[in-house]
């Protein structure tokens, strides 16, 4: 055989062997790129970086809720009959403020009739840069339109096995997680003070406090400002319902100790005031739910609480309970300050 045949020969070999594996991986999708999922096919959602987008893109919906892992217990099901909707739940574990809104963004891109958006605000992300983003690496190639960049999932060699995964799976019996065990790790953990102080180490008590500086106060309004804020007047027909997760008594501690707790709130003041300028928004603290916070029996370490814990936010939420206004955000964090400077921690540390 001639060496320009064989050449020929080889790559035209190559090429029908690649385009099987890109085949079959379009065809199951494991990360749903291209469809919700064939109907005979049980899918472990597994990967929210890589399959969250799939989700937005083809499940039906007409609300979300996402944010970071305080909104992964949420049970849309919940949402749902409170709020006469239809959820979908694409949180991602430690996501940065720039995160959710761009997760927010392609929302809006493929359902923009969307009436409700939920979203956690996480007190330690307040003060970021708005472009800051949880890790390197992040999957774009799944986020976009471009076709010619699905070479990078077709043809992934750590892909194949998330294709074979779905296989097992089915063989096994399994179903694809509904919206309300999709992401829920609560059942996984153990709670309770053991559990909470085993992880949780008091810092050395500061001297000086932590005050903001103009230049923390411009960066917490440019955060929630470019990701949140233009979102909501972007769609002014949107609901859009922001939260401050109720962490535990034992992070109040460790912003005493560190003579942080005036500046956190001060964040959180900041944070919620630009939100409150948009007519669209409502805007919740429920810090001052001490019979949650203080109880360690609901938290797994000092801020990750239980799915029961987010049933309840749910239903405060509905009913209106922490929510904040123009007329009392001064007086509600005047409030939280005086609370937790007083509080005795000596009660949750006794046997």
């Amino acid at each position: 055989m001639k060496a320009k045949t064989w050449n020929l020969l080889a790559i035209g070999c190559t090429m029908a062997a690649l385009s099987v594996w890109g085949g079959i991986t379009m065809f199951i999708d494991p990360f749903l790129h291209y469809h919700k999922g064939q109907d005979f096919l049980e899918y472990p959602l597994r990967d929210e970086r890589y399959q969250n987008d799939g989700i937005a893109r083809h499940y039906d919906y007409d609300s979300i809720i996402t944010g970071t892992s305080m909104c992964q217990n949420f049970k849309c099901s919940e949402f749902d009959e409170l709020w006469g909707a239809q959820a979908i739940k694409i949180a991602n574990s430690g996501a940065t403020y720039h995160e959710s809104g761009e997760n927010i963004r392609r929302v809006f891109s493929y359902h923009p009739n969307v009436v409700n958006v939920l979203c956690s605000m996480d007190g330690s992300r307040l003060n970021e840069s708005a472009s800051q983003d949880e890790y390197e690496g992040y999957p774009v190639y799944l986020y976009d339109n471009n076709p010619f960049n699905d070479v990078n999932y077709l043809l992934n060699k750590e892909v194949m096995p998330k294709t074979i995964a779905v296989l097992n799976y089915t063989r096994s019996g399994q179903e694809t997680p509904d919206m309300d065990d999709y992401q829920n790790w609560s059942r996984y953990k153990t709670f309770g003070r053991e559990a909470v102080l085993a992880s949780f180490t008091l810092t050395q008590e500061r001297e000086e406090e932590i005050v903001l500086t103009e230049e923390d106060v411009r960066q917490i309004r440019e955060n929630v400002g470019d990701n949140f804020l233009e979102l909501a007047k972007e769609h002014p027909d949107t609901t859009f319902y922001f939260f401050f997760p109720p962490y535990s008594i034992c992070y109040w501690e460790a912003l005493v100790r560190t003579k942080q707790l005036d500046s956190q709130l001060e964040a959180q003041k900041t944070g919620a005031e630009v939100l409150l300028s948009a007519e669209n928004v409502r805007v919740y603290d429920f810090s001052y739910r001490v019979d949650i916070i203080g109880n360690l029996d609901n938290y797994t370490d000092s801020l990750h609480y239980g799915e029961w814990v987010n049933s309840e936010i749910l239903r405060m939420m509905s009913a209106g309970e922490g929510l904040l206004t123009g007329e009392n955000v001064e007086e509600y964090y005047d409030f939280i300050r005086e609370l937790y400077a007083e509080y005795d921690y000596s009660s949750y540390k006794d046997e």
